[in-house]
């Protein structure tokens, strides 16, 4: 059976936190996500979840957000964390999800679109770079503690 990607919704909270979860643990930096800050997240008119589905299994997720931008004056479409379950990489499914949401946020009008991956991830690089991004600048971070 082909992958479906759908965009997330009611009742796929679950599924969002074991695949963040996984993520977290593929980068072995902790994550407190829960179904209650899933809700949260898919409740912002910004942001929004794309999975991939095999039958009625979750095998991937993509986030991303869509913000104002005052130097384009248009919205700015923000790739936030793509992970693909365990055992499933390699199958094109990251390569699906990306193209969805590149394709819902250029239909969005937003006027560049952006990601940030590890600069050792060549794989993810790789990835970003076949689906037309280029790279354009550099990202710099602090993690605040809570």
């Amino acid at each position: 059976m082909a992958v479906i990607i759908r965009q997330a919704g009611p009742g796929d909270e679950p599924a969002v936190v074991d695949l963040i979860q996984e993520l977290a643990v593929t980068f072995d930096c902790p994550t407190t996500i829960d179904e209650h800050y899933v809700r949260h997240f898919l409740a912002s008119p910004v942001s929004d979840v794309l999975l991939a589905f095999d039958d009625d299994a979750a095998v991937g997720l993509l986030s991303y957000a869509m913000v104002p931008g005052l130097f384009h004056a248009a919205d700015s479409g923000l790739i936030e964390s793509l992970v693909i379950a365990e055992g499933r990489r390699g199958e094109g499914i990251g390569r699906q999800l990306l193209q969805t949401a590149v394709r819902l946020l250029e239909e969005a009008g937003c006027a560049e679109i952006s990601v940030s991956t590890g600069a050792d991830n060549e794989a993810a690089q790789k990835l970003y770079f076949d689906a037309g991004l280029t790279e354009a600048s550099v990202l710099l971070e602090k993690h605040v503690e809570r």
